[in-house]
């Protein structure tokens, strides 16, 4: 050690209680860590405190702690040469780091080591057994340390699974209930503004309009407002309570699934226990977990939404809000976006749509344009006339609902599967036939395998006609039994006079455009609203059946 002056050693007494402890012991709170060094001192008059170090909440395991940095800092200033701790384990847990500080570090810079539980004191006259029991404790204290980690990560991994949320702080909408912190309730002050956001997004508002317009009308940031409310936030990111809107924070919250009530959990991990370093991983792997909580946005609202985000929905400077058209009008030829392209004429401005590739790089050989004030009379005339045919559809089908299921599906398409099974069973017996014929010597072996596999083939022909039959029965089965909810999504815009960007996003996925005389729509749901007209088409053979007295033979009449 170097000279002490006047004998007397000036310390910082360290110490540190981590969020795995919490308040399991008593002996490991910082009040009692804090009484037995200092009744520690009363014998030891030959150290004087320079400074208390508290390090709470944090684990041992790291040392890049804030307190524990500082003390380092009074040992390389020389205002301190000794340390206490209450015991080893509260000076650290990584057993290589703690053992470099107390076996190397330390006596190079002529500091002493006091762990007072431990009975370590590095001033006295170690023995042979001393030195083997400092690496060998804090040995244990690594593997309970790394035991702890394992159990907290596998505790953790339960709830997320459960649904239970397990974050610190609740995402901008939402706050912890008082009665379970791993539950998410509404906050409304803050879900109205997450609704409204949502809403000026499928109003065709870009994320930088939507942030001007918050600003605008000085709704705090999510940081700020947690703030407000007293969340005290430690992310480096999070320090300033005045910050602005920006078109990436409202980018989070149109990307954050969980105001549709679902929480994805576990998105990151580190390596191990000792390294803090987070890294992403597979989507595949994060905890999926539905209806945890209620929504603020609805899923098919959160589906639009994501939808627009992916396609090219850029807004001219000089705009609020994005044309109509946007990333729904698509050249036919080429599959380019069509915009927009204002030409002067006679004092006038007409508004046309044209093929962006043929606009910018003449690569499409689509280069007329089309009238958009035509275009959107058109489609307008097409959406109401689809809404039309669907709610004529849900009409018709109420009245099928109604009707015994006794008709077509049950006499007619059974009716072929029975016949099909007939035809399977003769053929098995023709292949039973043709072996008794080739063990009676009537055909050669080379015959009797040619038989066989034409049979086989026939047999596994009829096979999949009966599961194609099979399939198609339950489809229409299914199709009468559940409740068409896509149809109301249509129905309720029974007669709108104009278009809206909301309608198109709702209705239709895109809009194709090859000339003035061919558009076609591709509707959404497009695959359901075909399954109903199948059912309804079967549905009127099966009303002809019956009226006609049936058939035989599995024949229609």
């Amino acid at each position: 050690m170097d000279t002490i002056l006047n004998g007397i050693y000036t310390a910082d007494a360290y110490y540190r209680l981590s969020k795995e402890d919490g308040d399991k012991a008593e002996s490991d709170s910082i009040v009692n860590q804090k009484a037995l060094v200092r009744e520690f001192l009363k014998v030891h008059s030959d150290i004087q405190i320079y400074k208390e170090r508290v390090d709470d909440g944090y684990t041992g395991v790291n040392f890049e702690r804030p307190s524990f940095q500082a003390m380092l800092e009074d040992i390389k200033s020389g205002r301190v040469n000794c340390v206490i701790v209450k015991d080893l384990s509260r000076f650290g847990r990584n057993y290589i780091e703690a053992g470099r500080y107390i076996e190397k570090i330390f006596p190079y810079l002529g500091v002493r080591f006091i762990a007072i539980n431990d009975n370590i004191d590095t001033a006295s006259a170690a023995s042979a057994s001393d030195e083997l029991l400092i690496p060998f404790k804090n040995l244990i204290n690594d593997a309970y340390c790394r035991d702890i980690s394992i159990k907290v990560r596998s505790h953790l991994d339960m709830k997320r699974e459960n649904g239970q949320y397990i974050s610190p702080f609740a995402p901008y909408g939402y706050k912890k209930s008082e009665q379970n912190k791993n539950q998410l309730v509404i906050d409304e002050k803050a879900a109205s503004v997450v609704r409204q956001i949502f809403k000026w997004k499928i109003d065709g508002m870009s994320n930088a309009r939507i942030a001007d317009k918050l600003n605008q009308l000085g709704i705090p940031t999510p940081i700020a407002y947690k703030h407000i409310n007293g969340d005290a936030l430690h992310c480096e990111f999070q320090k300033k309570t005045d910050s602005k809107w920006m078109a990436n924070s409202v980018n989070r919250i149109l990307g954050n699934e969980i105001y549709t009530g679902t929480l994805l959990q576990g998105k990151t991990s580190s390596p191990s226990y000792k390294v803090r370093k987070r890294t992403k991983k597979a989507e595949q792997d994060w905890i999926r977990c539905e209806n945890c909580h209620e929504p603020i946005i609805s899923a098919e609202d959160f589906d639009m939404v994501k939808k627009t985000n992916r396609q090219d929905t850029r807004v001219a400077p000089d705009e609020q809000t994005l044309y109509l058209f946007s990333g729904i009008a698509k050249c036919g030829h080429c599959g380019g976006n069509m915009t927009r392209k204002t030409v002067p004429a006679n004092g006038k401005s007409y508004v046309y749509l044209v093929c962006v590739e043929n606009k910018n790089s003449k690569s499409c050989s689509f280069n007329k344009g089309l009238s958009l004030k035509k275009f959107e009379k058109t489609i307008l005339e097409i959406i109401n006339l689809h809404i039309e045919h669907v709610f004529v559809l849900s009409k018709m089908l109420d009245t099928a609902q109604k009707i015994p299921y006794t008709g077509y599906l049950s006499e007619k398409i059974q009716d072929h599967i029975m016949e099909k099974e007939k035809q399977i069973e003769k053929k098995r017996h023709y292949t039973t036939e043709v072996y008794a014929d080739l063990k009676d010597g009537v055909i050669t072996k080379g015959e009797y395998l040619e038989l066989k596999e034409s049979f086989c083939s026939e047999i596994n022909a009829l096979e999949k006609e009966i599961e194609a039959l099979q399939e198609e029965a339950d489809e229409l089965a299914q199709t009468k039994r559940d409740k068409v909810q896509w149809v109301n999504q249509f129905i309720e815009y029974r007669g709108f006079p104009k278009l809206t960007r909301e309608i198109l996003l709702k209705m239709v996925e895109e809009i194709r455009i090859f000339d003035k005389d061919r558009i076609e729509v591709i509707f959404k749901f497009q695959s359901e609203y075909e399954k109903v007209c199948k059912y309804m088409e079967s549905t009127e053979k099966m009303e002809a059946f019956r009226n006609n007295g049936g058939g035989t033979n599995g024949e229609e009449k």
